[in-house]
């Protein structure tokens, strides 16, 4: 699932480059349209009481994005068994397809007090989205 995105002035630093936090927060912006393109739209997810903390994120600066690049930022899961997933993340340069940057986040399924959550029993349609789109089904 790939999530396009043009970056902003306000993005960068006295450098004139993309600041490293903000990968993180264009990974979370990847993550929530790779679940809306499956059909799991986040806001309906909390709504029904499911919270996908993330556990860990990790990110490996490449090349340096500038104001106005168009990035590319390929996600896809690539472990999920019904109470943790995992999701990589390839952002590539749109002019010249070179990739700026990889990273992966960890993330668990939680009810509303922080219990964890095995979807296969209790959301059994939304396990079934996810590892349908899996890359290394774990099931």
């Amino acid at each position: 699932m790939d999530y396009k995105r043009k970056i902003n002035y306000y993005e960068t630093d006295n450098m004139g480059i993309v600041h490293h936090s903000n990968y993180i927060r264009y990974f979370e912006e990847a993550r929530i349209f790779a679940l809306d393109a499956v059909g799991l739209n986040y806001a309906d997810i909390e709504r029904m009481g499911i919270l996908i903390p993330v556990l860990e994120c990790e990110c490996k600066y490449i090349k340096s994005a500038r104001f106005g690049m168009s990035l590319t930022i390929e996600t896809r899961i690539t472990a999920f068994d019904g109470v943790r997933m995992e999701m990589s993340y390839t952002a590539v340069n749109d002019e010249n397809g070179d990739t700026v940057v990889t990273g992966k986040t960890r993330h668990c399924f939680l009810n509303g007090s922080f219990k964890p959550i095995r979807l296969k029993k209790e959301f059994p349609d939304i396990y079934a989205a996810l590892l349908a789109v899996t890359v290394n089904n774990e099931g």
